[in-house]
C-alpha cells in the first residue's frame, strides 16, 4: 500500500476551478463597471465645474469695470452740460473729448437709456422725480428729462430721472 505524501495536494477537478475563475470573471466586472460608473460621474462632475467656473469668470469680467463706469458717469454729466453750455472753439474742444470718452463708454457696455419726452414711464428704467398736469402727452408718459440715465449690459447703473405726466391735479416734485 502506498502512503500518501501530506505535501502532495491534490488538484482541484476542473468543475470546481471554472466555477471560481468564472466567480472570480463577475467578480471583476462589477468591479470594472462600478469604476467606469464612478468615472462618468466625476468626468460629469468636471464638466459641470468646468462650466459653473467659466460662466463666473465672465462675469466677474463682465462687471469689473461697474464701479469705474459709476464713477465716470457725473463726468459724463458735466461734458453734456458744458457742450450745451459753451460754444466756439472752446466748446468744440469739450465735445469732441465727451464724444470720446462716450465711445469708450460704449466699447465697454454701457448704453444710455431710452428716455425721450411723449415715450412711455418704465419704473424700471426711470425715475419719476416729479409730475405734472397731462397737456398735449398721454398719462404716465415721459414729459422731461432731468438727467440721463444708463446701463451697463443688463444692470441699470443710474436710472434716467424725469417728470412724468399725470392726468389733472397740480404739479408736484
Amino acid at each position: 500500500m502506498r502512503k500518501e505524501d501530506p505535501s502532495i495536494q491534490e488538484a482541484p477537478t476542473t468543475p470546481d476551478v471554472e466555477a471560481e475563475l468564472r466567480a472570480q470573471l463577475e467578480a471583476s466586472r462589477r468591479e470594472a463597471e462600478e469604476l467606469l460608473s464612478r468615472l462618468k460621474y466625476l468626468q460629469a462632475d468636471y464638466e459641470n465645474f468646468r462650466k459653473r467656473s467659466a460662466r463666473e469668470m465672465e462675469s466677474t469680467v463682465k462687471f469689473a469695470h461697474e464701479a469705474l463706469l459709476n464713477g465716470l458717469l457725473p463726468v459724463l454729466d458735466e461734458f453734456n452740460a458744458a457742450v450745451q453750455n459753451v460754444e466756439g472753439p472752446t466748446g468744440e474742444g469739450l465735445r469732441m473729448v465727451r464724444d470720446n470718452l462716450w465711445k469708450a463708454l460704449q466699447e465697454v457696455g454701457l448704453k444710455e437709456i431710452p428716455a425721450e419726452p411723449g415715450s412711455p414711464f418704465d419704473p424700471y428704467l426711470h425715475e419719476a422725480i416729479g409730475q405734472v398736469p397731462a397737456g398735449d402727452l398721454p398719462e404716465g408718459s415721459i414729459k422731461e428729462v432731468l438727467r440721463r440715465g444708463y446701463r451697463y449690459h443688463e444692470r441699470v447703473l443710474r436710472p434716467a430721472q424725469v417728470i412724468v405726466v399725470r392726468e389733472g391735479g397740480e404739479v408736484s416734485g
